[in-house]
């Protein structure tokens, strides 16, 4: 495809969004915002909306988005952003959000397309390119496996430290300008040392050139925004093809206090912070005031109020959801949430999304008996699951849908077993369409489970085997995700900078290809999947999530005692059980001290 024609099908995707901002590129920072999935798995995330919008409210940037595209780069496309189809290379910062390990394979395929080859695996980098800066949850919590990939890194949350950081990268910019207009030369490494040096210092930020794991060394401290009143976390852009069409997606709550001991979510957005529900109403009357375009047969056929999308890790745990799935359904709302917690079902929220039209329930029980939910610390047991079920049933949802995990640690095909058992007992409660899916558990850095080996992918295959077996004969939709694959996460998961030319040269993403680069590299998968000595070194280490080591061997140590463990009270200001909050109360201490020694 020519550039025209590119251009051309770009514009064609713009046509059919709403929100998009174009802005002229004179005298401004210009920033390429890239997700490495595709538009529509991109355009469904909430992180590259927000910050979309605030790269974009500065009045001195311009940020276009990029995307990947296997048949682009099949063809040999040049990659070019969306807004303007410029060539990402003439961009000043290239930025990346990224949500999962599998995605490093994008990234590089991005990175080539570009003709822009890695800072840390170049042989002489000339800084004749983009400043490559990166955030996202897979990163801020092992940023090791695809740091060479980048000059910057950001650990944590970026709103707060956001401006501050492109004021930082616009001077940079602005002085590379001047260099080029003086005399003529191309930036060069030399030129982008200060700029690299002023974000080395900067809190939550990783230069991977001037900083390495060490035991005892240095460390990263995880940012997060302790002010959720300064956020305004909700859709910008709108298009009909995403996962969700035409959305309007709002983020109730940022972060989860239930300690599941699997779930990086759990931690790298710890602590948890609810909005007001006056806000979310607002956000709410807001987005059903738009009206967006209906597409259909290949045109506009009239306008519609967008569907709502709550966004949180845990939308039933908002401490009034009640009255705002009722406040919701009483403004005529339609509206959606990724998954329920059980413990306690919510009954006016059930009710509500059934109202909305929604055709699924879906509840994540993860394991199938009471004793591995301790194990993993899920505090659901069966009778709040299948009470879940019942209101499912009764509120008459076309489908009921079960999130599991095969390969805990400690798990036993009795567990397995286990599943197959309660799901039946759902069968016979549910009389529609249920869809199970049983995911392989990949342990993830700093979780209580990080030490933990990972099962073997032939041992999660006989398991998933042995589930699909025993509900063949039931009406049960059995999904189950490649163990082999969640090995190559597990890789990823867990491990460091010499994985970083093994994800560059696996060009042909399968697993030969990648068993094949490991090889080239002398290494092995199995060192990266094996169990680990807490207490020991890991790469991960130069994040400080601000949970405590100590915390994570004590949850460790309550999960092989097959004990529940602790969760964030609803108000965790005060809490200082796992560290996170520890600089938050001492702050508030201080005041008060200060406060009282001055009257």
């Amino acid at each position: 495809m020519s550039s025209w024609k590119q251009i051309a099908a770009g514009k064609a995707v713009l046509s059919r969004e709403t929100g998009t901002i174009v802005k002229d590129h004179g005298g401004k920072l210009t920033v390429a915002l890239a997700y490495p999935n595709t538009y529509a798995v991109g355009m469904s995330s909430l992180a590259l909306q927000i910050l979309y919008r605030l790269f974009n409210a500065r009045p001195d940037v311009v940020c276009e988005r990029v995307f990947w595209d296997a048949a682009a780069i099949a063809e040999g496309r040049p990659l070019l952003s969306l807004e303007t189809g410029r060539p990402v290379r003439e961009f000043d910062v290239w930025a990346f959000t990224v949500s999962f390990e599998m995605d490093y394979f994008n990234v590089a395929a991005l990175l080539r397309q570009a003709g822009v080859e890695p800072p840390g695996l170049a042989p002489e980098d000339t800084g004749a390119r983009p400043f490559l800066l990166a955030g996202g949850p897979a990163l801020s919590m092992n940023p090791e496996p695809v740091a060479p990939f980048f000059d910057a890194i950001l650990i944590g949350e970026a709103e707060e430290a956001l401006p501050r950081l492109i004021d930082l990268l616009r001077d940079g910019v602005d002085e590379d300008r001047e260099r080029r207009d003086s005399d003529g030369d191309e930036p060069d490494d030399a030129t982008r040392r200060p700029l690299l040096a002023a974000l080395d210092r900067e809190p939550g930020v990783y230069v991977p050139a001037l900083a390495t794991p060490a035991p005892g060394g240095r460390q990263i401290d995880r940012l997060w925004v302790r002010d959720m009143a300064a956020l305004e976390p909700t859709s910008l852009l709108y298009s009909p093809d995403t996962e969700f069409p035409n959305r309007h997606l709002i983020e109730i709550a940022r972060g989860c206090g239930r300690g599941c001991r699997f779930c990086l979510a759990g931690y790298v957005y710890r602590p948890p912070r609810e909005q007001s529900l006056e806000r979310i109403l607002a956000w709410a009357r807001s987005g059903l005031a738009k009206r967006l375009p209906v597409h259909a047969h290949g045109g506009i056929t009239g306008e519609q109020a967008p569907s709502l999308g709550l966004v949180s890790a845990a939308v039933s745990d908002h401490s009034r959801i009640d009255e705002l799935a009722a406040a919701l359904r009483e403004m005529g709302a339609r509206f959606g949430v990724s998954s329920m917690r059980t413990d306690p079902i919510s009954e006016p929220l059930v009710a509500a999304l059934a109202a909305s039209g929604n055709q699924t329930l879906t509840i994540a029980p993860e394991a199938g008996s009471d004793r591995l939910r301790a194990v993993i610390n899920k505090s659901q047991c069966e009778d709040d699951l299948l009470a879940a079920v019942e209101l499912a049933q009764r509120y008459g949802f076309p489908q009921l849908k079960m999130y599991y995990m095969v390969g805990h640690p400690t798990e036993t095909d009795d567990d397995i077993d286990a599943i197959a058992d309660l799901t039946l007992k759902a069968r016979a409660i549910f009389r529609r369409n249920i869809a199970i899916n049983a995911t392989p558990f990949t342990p993830k850095a700093h979780t209580p489970f990080q030490w933990t080996a990972m099962t073997p992918a032939k041992v999660m295959s006989d398991r998933q085997r042995r589930l699909k077996k025993s509900l063949a004969s039931h009406r049960v939709t059995v999904d189950a995700d490649s163990p082999e694959w969640a090995e190559v996460q597990g890789v990823l998961s867990r491990g460091d900078r010499r994985l970083a030319p093994v994800i560059w040269e696996t060009e042909r993403v399968t697993l030969r290809g990648f068993g094949d680069a490991l090889a080239r590299h002398g290494l092995d998968a199995a060192e990266f999947l094996a169990g680990r000595t807490p207490g020991s070194f890991m790469p991960w280490d130069i994040v400080e999530s601000g949970v405590r080591p100590n915390f994570y061997r004590y949850e460790l140590r309550l999960s092989e005692k097959e004990k529940l463990g602790h969760r964030c009270p609803p108000d965790c200001a005060d809490c200082l059980t796992c560290g996170v909050c520890r600089g938050t109360v001492e702050a508030a201490l201080a005041e008060a001290a200060a406060g009282g020694g001055a009257g």
